[in-house]
């Protein structure tokens, strides 16, 4: 697949409005105290230049698209049994009020920390009957929508769970079954789950799977949870959504899951080891961001730059996961305000002022604006692994530029004499048109291995990007 970019240099357009783009923050160990009033400024111009962060815009999105925490805290409660008891009986003692009021939030806890079922597989039963009785209370109550969408996360929890006409009554009976018969004629979905480690146990809706890579088919349409969890340790909880006869897929890194990090002052990544930081820092972000469909992603700090300590920030190209442009402010002394402010406008495409620190100064028009391709959690690797061998394009250029001479030779004497006497001709129609077409074809070829001489192949159709008064458009289209 080859790809052709016309670009228009100078098209003026409106910049990226809020909201487009995204900031990360990244840290290796713990984020220091004084960050946040490092970067304050920074982030401030940053949201003037159309990119927003924190948990209530960023964090929130992407738990609510993509994956959160496995477990909060220590987990579920010690006393989860017991309270389940407690709302199963307010049921059956007719408080369905009571009930539901005690065993909603229970129900909630449990979908949110499906780590807890890792460890301990018999609460799946405690679930399963507070979410019992909470439904039949819902009924009761007259709420016949939220008894379904209670019965139909029975359905997909525990499949084969089946309602007792004599112990729940018959109208619980009959509702359920309902619930069930639609189900099943809606069609099945198929799960695909690729986890980044084959020893790690995969759990979906809080139940054991198997270990390491599969599909799972036959389950009903709907939201499901799903994690993996390497010894003790357990991925985030993935939400994926599953369609009536369509494969939904989902990929857990567990590098990535580790590194994500997302509290009520800020979103990003916390890497263990400085080394791993240089190495990943990039490429999760841009995964991040694709993940989320922002549309740019910088990255911004605090790291060691020369031995200093320093405030750092960089400008990721969604496609590749690389840096385009990255900066630092030395922090002894502290930067003022308006340096830092300056720092943000230069990651966000504006020239660089006197005192930055620049490490890449890359041409931010040159990066296409995210529409959820790109690098995606499931390319996640060094980025920057060379591609392959530089000399192949040279090669197939040459290969290409001398069958078009001889294709076009043939051709050019098709039909001359073959001896001194003209009695025979000669016939290079077949051989000539053979050559050409072979030729135009290692031409195309050469194209392809220009293109992607950096080891990746271009997924978009099209970008606009922000530059200091409007900015660089592009349309790209492929053969």
């Amino acid at each position: 697949m080859v790809w052709v970019a016309i670009a228009g240099v100078g098209l003026q357009t409106p910049v990226a409005s809020a909201g487009d783009g995204i900031v990360l923050e990244a840290y290796t160990g713990q984020r220091p105290d004084d960050a946040s009033r490092l970067l304050s400024p920074v982030l401030d111009e940053l949201a003037a230049k159309g990119f927003v962060a924190g948990s209530e815009v960023v964090g929130r999105k992407f738990e609510s698209r993509v994956s959160r925490r496995a477990m909060i805290g220590a987990g579920l409660g010690d006393d989860f049994g017991e309270q389940v008891e407690k709302g199963h009986k307010a049921w059956i003692g007719g408080q369905f009020e009571q009930a539901v009021k005690i065993l909603a939030p229970l129900v909630d806890s449990a979908h949110a920390n499906p780590g807890s079922f890792a460890q301990n597989q018999a609460l799946r039963e405690k679930l399963l009957k507070a979410l019992v009785a909470l439904a039949l209370s819902q009924q009761r109550m007259g709420d016949p929508s939220a008894t379904r969408q209670t019965f139909g996360e029975i359905l997909r929890s525990f499949p084969d769970t089946v309602l007792s006409r004599a112990s729940y009554g018959p109208e619980a009976f009959t509702l359920f079954e309902e619930v069930r018969k639609e189900a099943a004629t809606s069609g099945r979905g198929r799960l695909a789950i690729k986890v980044s480690n084959d020893s790690a146990a995969v759990f979906i809706n809080e139940r054991f799977l198997n270990v390491g890579s599969s599909t799972k088919g036959d389950l009903l349409p709907g939201e499901y949870r799903v994690f993996a969890q390497l010894g003790k340790q357990p991925s985030r909880s993935h939400r994926v959504v599953v369609k009536a006869n369509e494969e939904a897929a989902v990929t857990i890194d567990a590098g990535f899951d580790a590194a994500v990090h997302g509290s009520p002052k800020w979103t990003g990544f916390l890497f263990r080891e400085q080394a791993e930081r240089e190495k990943l820092e990039s490429t999760y972000a841009a995964a991040f961001a694709n993940s989320i469909d922002a549309r740019a992603v910088v990255v911004v700090g605090i790291d060691n730059v020369r031995g200093r300590p320093a405030v750092v920030g960089s400008l990721i190209n969604l496609m590749n996961g690389r840096e385009i442009r990255r900066a630092s402010l030395g922090l002894d002394p502290d930067p003022s305000a308006d340096r830092l402010r300056a720092l943000a406008r230069f990651l966000a495409g504006e020239n660089a002022v006197p005192g930055i620190d620049i490490q890449i100064a890359g041409d931010a028009a040159s990066a296409p604006v995210g529409t959820g391709e790109g690098v995606q959690i499931a390319d996640l690797g060094d980025s920057r692994e060379a591609g392959m061998w530089g000399g192949w394009k040279y090669v197939s250029g040459g290969l290409a530029v001398g069958a078009l001479a001889v294709g076009g030779y043939l051709l050019a004497t098709d039909g001359d004499c073959a001896d001194d006497a003209c009695n025979d001709l000669k016939n290079n129609t077949a051989a000539g048109w053979a050559v050409l077409g072979g030729g135009i074809a290692m031409t195309g070829i050469t194209v392809y291995l220009l293109i992607r001489s950096d080891g990746k192949t271009p997924k978009r159709s099209a970008y606009v990007v922000p530059t200091g008064d409007g900015a660089f458009a592009a349309f790209a289209t492929r053969f």
